[in-house]
């Protein structure tokens, strides 16, 4: 029987279900309430930065709740209810609880491991663990886990009290000063309001506070339609924007609209669709040419296609995130895997017309899309938010060049490391093959490229830290694993260069020494914790890439005795 080239119209048949996926809105929420819409696209201040309030709310639901929604609602309605009706929520058990040992101190108060900010709050054993935990925080003293994460779950608690009581967010710059706290809700009842409020006409000001509890009573009675709470949002919109114009302040609408386009683009979500899309294609390229040299290869043509799109869409998010922000966006794992990941998918394009090797866009695919998969489904442990900078790093020359450097090399060290799979895979449980050589060689030319970088990003880091510490080298653990990676993959290349390896033994050093990569890039910033990089460190995942890295571990151990086994044999 004769194989045959798959039909371009054929390729549809994997193409359309896979459309279906790519544009479902899964379980990010636009508002398509006309009264949220409205709420959603209002300036307010909160973190240090002027959003929409539809961001604000996207945060603050991911913030209490550690999920990007709650009850299957908007995060504009459900932050709006928390805010409106704040007797009703902070009774109800919001603040999920990741620790054991912390879930034990509520007992039967917690249910399906959240609590609620009410008994978070008047729990007196477990207010007096954190206020002692604050306290050592305040020394510099070191914590342990279960104190970090009992802080968590106070401030989140806190934080959803500030919500009910109008603490939060800024609505109303000041006059004089934008980059000052705006006027929240709770300044109307204050005691002492801030000064600058005596600028602004009463009359005003009484309007926009009629307002607003107006809207807030239209959502508190089921009974109100969408239609009525659209009219009450309006209104809101209305008298807010009265107390604007008299600030003098003007905001840019188009910042604004830019950022919600950001969070409902979804870039990184449904980039990492279209890189599996392509991936697939690339699979199927692979098998047909196997079976028969083709010298149209459609599903290559086509992966092409979808993959370029797949890097469009990563470099538009990317983009946008820049420009929402002001900055490039690399300052915490979040950030750091998008931008890692954006690396692997452009290392592997020259590296592919180089060597006309299907697999290495294969895996290119799997590894970026891994990356945003694991930047997106981890919110509450990797958080997309965007913040404003710590002071040390306000000199965007030097974080740009020298992080940047740094974390694209992590990028084709990935590649390398997936591609280094394939080729230990193969040595071991099949026949050498001229595809595995090249496979091979392209593990050495990712692996070139990741030292070049990571070690003008080292040295670049020395210059950084010369400007912001003082001094060029002070072996912090950042700066320590940094070099102890680079050491790593030095020694693959020397000891390629020299013969010590052949294409599996570099196939195996690069998969051995991105655990260094894992090491500098996680195990600094959330495990250990220490040293000067402060602004990058986080906790959790733990378990789960020590699981990871133990499998692979093992994989290679395994891969390793199989390979020896066949050299005897072959002896």
């Amino acid at each position: 029987m004769t194989n045959k080239v798959m039909p371009v119209k054929n390729l549809w048949v994997l193409f359309f279900p896979l459309l279906l996926v790519l544009f479902s809105p899964g379980n990010v929420f636009a508002d398509d309430q006309v009264w949220s819409e409205t709420l959603g696209k209002i300036a307010v201040q909160q973190g240090g930065r002027v959003k929409p309030f539809e961001t604000f709310a996207r945060e603050a639901v991911l913030y209490v709740t550690g999920k990007t929604s709650w009850q299957k609602q908007p995060a504009v309605e459900t932050v709006w209810s928390w805010m409106a009706a704040p007797e009703k929520w902070t009774s109800q058990p919001l603040i999920y609880v990741s620790a054991p040992q912390v879930r034990e101190e509520f007992g039967l108060k917690l249910i399906r491991k959240r609590v609620s900010a009410e008994v978070v709050l008047e729990e007196k054993g477990f207010s007096q663990k954190v206020q002692d935990a604050i306290h050592r925080r305040e020394k510099r003293e070191a914590l342990s886990f279960n104190d970090k994460k009992r802080i968590e779950v106070f401030e989140r608690a806190v934080f959803l009290s500030q919500l009910g009581a109008g603490e939060l967010p800024g609505w109303i710059p000041e006059t004089k000063n934008p980059h000052g706290a705006w006027m929240r809700f709770s300044d109307f009842g204050a005691a002492e309001p801030p000064q600058w409020m005596k600028a602004l006409p009463r009359k005003e000001l009484e309007s926009f506070k009629k307002s607003a509890e107006q809207f807030a009573a239209a959502f508190r009675d089921p009974k109100n339609t969408d239609e009525m709470k659209a009219s009450a949002a309006e209104q809101f919109k209305t008298a807010l924007e009265t107390v604007w114009s008299r600030t003098g302040m003007a905001i840019d609408q188009r910042a604004l609209d830019r950022e919600i386009f950001y969070n409902r683009l979804h870039a990184f979500g449904r980039g990492s669709k279209l890189y599996l899309m392509a991936g697939l294609f690339f699979f199927v390229a692979l098998v047909s040419n196997r079976r028969r040299k083709q010298e149209r290869d459609y599903p290559l043509w086509v992966g092409l296609g979808i993959y370029a799109g797949a890097v469009l869409l990563h470099v538009l998010g990317f983009y946008l995130r820049c420009s929402i922000s002001g900055r490039a966006p690399v300052t915490n794992m979040y950030e750091s895997i998008v931008w890692v990941s954006l690396a692997t998918a452009l290392f592997a394009v020259p590296i592919f017309f180089y060597l006309r090797n299907i697999a290495v866009m294969i895996m290119a695919a799997c590894v970026a899309a891994l990356g945003l998969l694991v930047a997106e489904s981890f919110p509450a442990v990797l958080d997309p938010a965007l913040s404003p900078l710590v002071p040390v790093l306000r000199s965007n020359l030097w974080l740009t060049v020298h992080v940047l450097t740094i974390t694209m090399s992590y990028g084709a060290f990935a590649l390398a490391w997936g591609l280094g799979h394939i080729v230990v895979f193969g040595y071991a449980f099949r026949k050498q093959t001229e595809s595995l050589v090249s496979l091979a060689n392209a593990v050495y030319r990712a692996i070139q490229i990741g030292v070049v970088l990571l070690a003008a990003g080292t040295v670049l880091g020395g210059v950084w830290a010369n400007y912001s510490w003082g001094r060029f080298w002070g072996w912090d653990p950042k700066e320590t694993w940094a070099l102890i990676a680079l050491l790593g993959y030095l020694i693959v290349l020397h000891g390629r260069f020299i013969g010590w390896f052949g294409s599996f033994g570099i196939a195996m050093g690069a998969v051995l020494a991105f655990m260094g990569v894992v090491m500098a890039w996680y195990g600094v910033n959330f495990v250990l914790a220490a040293g000067l990089h402060s602004y990058g460190f986080g906790g959790g995942g733990y378990s789960s890439v020590s699981t990871v890295v133990l499998i692979d571990l093992a994989f290679v151990a395994a891969a390793a005795w199989f390979y020896r086994q066949k050299q005897r044999a072959l002896k």
